[in-house]
């Protein structure tokens, strides 16, 4: 019996009749059309307001938040870090409450109370107010990053993994846009106490992130066997789709230990985590302190959002030609490696022409361009090779770790007294590539080995040994 095989990669088909293929296309389609109107809207519309709450902390830096608020030497940068420890406290432990409760109570709960506090800023007129702010920020953000990742790979197929997956990375770039249009319009304002322009931009980020909860419950399912909006051919269809690829819906809530130690002792995951760690703590140099950078330089408030609006336009764009080239190679890692050469070849640029305004506006405005598109390029290689709901689960949510301890290190990765040139902070992001370099050849050549000898199969057997 000849085999041939749809469109679709994951969808053997013997001996199948056009009419067969043909009526398989149309059930993926619709199967995909319902599914983006729905989960991948909702996950980009989240994951940029989440995104966006980071991002008020380092343009409210260039609308005075500091002197307002009577802040000394390193405490701006404090209030960057201290997100990041009850984040990474709690990242593992509400994965495993996602992965008890599902994604329709757990992800728009994360949502609607993140954007609660980001709304409360209003009321803040103290450096210790805020502090307190950014602590509970971390805790109701915790896990959200690697849930939505998880949550991708659950609804979508593996060929279709890697375009969704940029477009959700892409929808910070295009929050950012219109954050920086925003901004742009308060660096206009002048607002007195005891409301800042600052707290208006937590006041718009706080209502998206409600707004999305609030989307998140009326449409989001747990996974696709649930989901009233799918019809049975449907659902039928993609559970067998999804179990040809060991993704498709677990019965067990339950994560082992077990399981936990084999995700941290696995070198190939230690890998991933750190080419996460590289590309998060570039990629929060490249949108976090790019205002402050921009006017360290010597530019305007006004000319510093012009160039990030352009730049963030373009950010995206290569976002979303990443995700779409990314699902076409056979070797995501040689990706990886492309964007890390020339994402240091840019910061050998604006160091080289430390003096020159010029050549450090230059390496300011292409950053973000090459640091977005890398960021995806860890998660999508990731969950293109894992296999189990478990592993992934646990996967993500070391991997998502890893991405935020990351930029948890970049918060100190600038501080005043290095003022204005910041060599330390461009030395540490060329650093970040060279890892990112090192860890993509690693896997590379480790792949490569394991199909030599052909052993994929146990791979496949040994929980966490599939990451190749």
């Amino acid at each position: 019996m000849t085999g041939r095989s749809t469109p679709h990669q994951d969808i053997p088909v013997d001996d199948a009749s056009d009419a067969t293929i043909a009526q398989t296309d149309e059930i993926m389609k619709s199967y995909l059309r319902k599914v983006d109107l729905r989960i991948a809207a909702f996950l980009c519309f989240g994951y940029g307001s989440v995104l966006l709450n980071r991002s008020a902390t380092s343009f409210s830096k260039i609308q005075g938040i500091e002197a307002q608020l009577d802040m000394h030497g390193t405490q701006y940068n404090t209030l960057l870090a201290l997100f990041y420890p009850t984040f990474l406290f709690f990242q593992l432990p509400l994965n495993l409450v996602y992965r008890k409760i599902g994604a329709r109570m757990y992800i728009p709960t994360m949502l609607f109370c993140a954007g609660t506090l980001s709304v409360c800023v209003l009321a803040v007129h103290s450096y210790s107010g805020m502090l307190v702010i950014r602590i509970l920020e971390g805790l109701f953000q915790a896990g959200f990053c690697s849930a939505v990742f998880f949550t991708l790979s659950l609804w979508y197929p593996r060929q279709y993994l890697a375009t969704r997956t940029s477009w959700v990375i892409s929808s910070t770039c295009l929050a950012g846009i219109l954050f920086s249009a925003f901004s742009l319009g308060l660096s206009k304002l002048n607002a007195p106490a005891p409301i800042y322009s600052w707290q208006y931009l937590y006041l718009l980020v706080g209502l998206l992130a409600c707004a999305s909860g609030l989307f998140g419950f009326a449409f989001i399912r747990d996974h696709p066997d649930t989901a009233s909006f799918l019809n049975d051919q449907e659902r039928t269809f993609i559970a067998e789709v999804m179990s040809k690829s060991d993704l498709q819906a677990s019965q067990s809530k339950k994560i082992s230990g077990r399981q936990i130690i084999q995700g941290l002792t696995d070198w190939r995951l230690l890998m991933f985590m750190a080419i996460d760690f590289a590309n998060n703590y570039v990629g929060a140099s490249a949108s976090g302190w790019a205002p402050v950078l921009l006017t360290s330089i010597g530019h305007s408030t006004t000319t510093s959002m012009l160039i990030l609006l352009i730049s963030a336009i373009l950010a995206m764009l290569a976002t979303i030609a990443t995700g779409w080239y990314a699902q076409r190679i056979n070797h995501i890692g040689y990706l990886q490696i492309a964007l890390s050469v020339a994402g240091a070849v840019v910061l050998v640029i604006g160091v080289a022409g430390v003096q020159s305004k010029i050549a450090r506006t230059i390496s300011v405005f292409l950053l973000p361009i090459l640091a977005a598109p890398a960021c995806i390029v860890g998660p999508t290689w990731l969950n293109l090779r894992i296999r189990g709901t478990d592993n992934s689960a646990i996967s993500n949510a070391f991997a998502t770790a890893a991405c935020n301890i990351g930029v948890f290190a970049n918060s100190y990765a600038y501080l005043n007294s290095d003022a204005p040139l910041y060599i330390k902070g461009s030395s540490s992001n060329f650093a970040m590539f060279g890892a990112a370099i090192i860890c993509s050849a690693v896997l590379l050549y480790s792949s490569r080995a394991d199909k030599l000898t052909n052993s994929r199969t146990s791979f496949r057997k040994s929980g966490f040994k599939h990451i190749h």
